[in-house]
C-alpha cells in the first residue's frame, strides 16, 4: 500500500531540521515539524503519520525543499501522504466541509453580494455547479 515512498531516499535525511526552522507553519505551530514527519516514514510508522494532524498543515510552499541539504522532496512526499490518507478515507472534517462547499458553491469563502452591491458590481450565484462539473470531467477520464 505504501510504495510510493522511497525509503532509500529518506535515509539520507539526518534530521538536521532546516526543513522544519525554515518552514512558516512550524513559526506559528511548533508541533509542525517536516523533518519528524520524514522520520516517522523512513521508519516505516505510515500509520501513526497518516492519523496526524500535522501531515495536514503544510501550505506546499516547498520551503522545506529548498532548504533540504540533501535534495529531499520534502514537499512531495508530504502530498503523497496526503493521498494515501484520503484514499484511506483519514481526512479532517474541515477538508470534507470545505470540499462540500467548493463542489456546491465553486468558492470557498462566501460571496457578500451587499458589498458588491454597494461597488456598483453585479450579485453572484450562491449555487454553482460549475466545479462539480470539472471534477466530473476529470473523473470521467482516468
Amino acid at each position: 500500500m505504501y510504495k510510493f515512498f522511497d525509503r532509500e531516499k529518506l535515509k539520507y535525511c539526518y534530521q538536521c531540521g532546516r526543513c522544519s526552522s525554515g518552514c512558516d507553519i512550524n513559526r506559528i505551530d511548533r508541533s509542525f515539524q517536516p523533518h519528524r514527519l520524514l522520520h516517522l516514514i523512513g521508519m516505516g510508522a505510515f500509520d501513526k503519520v497518516l492519523k496526524s494532524d500535522s501531515l495536514w498543515k503544510c501550505t506546499t510552499c516547498f520551503t522545506c525543499s529548498e532548504r533540504c541539504p540533501q535534495g529531499i522532496r520534502v514537499t512531495e512526499i508530504l502530498w503523497i501522504a496526503r493521498t494515501i490518507a484520503v484514499k484511506a478515507g483519514r481526512i479532517p472534517e474541515l477538508l470534507v466541509t470545505q470540499k462540500d462547499i467548493l463542489l456546491r458553491t465553486g468558492r470557498l469563502i462566501p460571496m457578500d453580494n451587499k458589498k458588491r452591491e454597494k461597488a456598483g458590481l453585479a450579485a453572484i450565484q450562491e449555487e454553482s455547479s460549475v466545479v462539480a462539473e470539472i471534477f466530473e470531467i476529470m473523473e470521467g477520464e482516468k
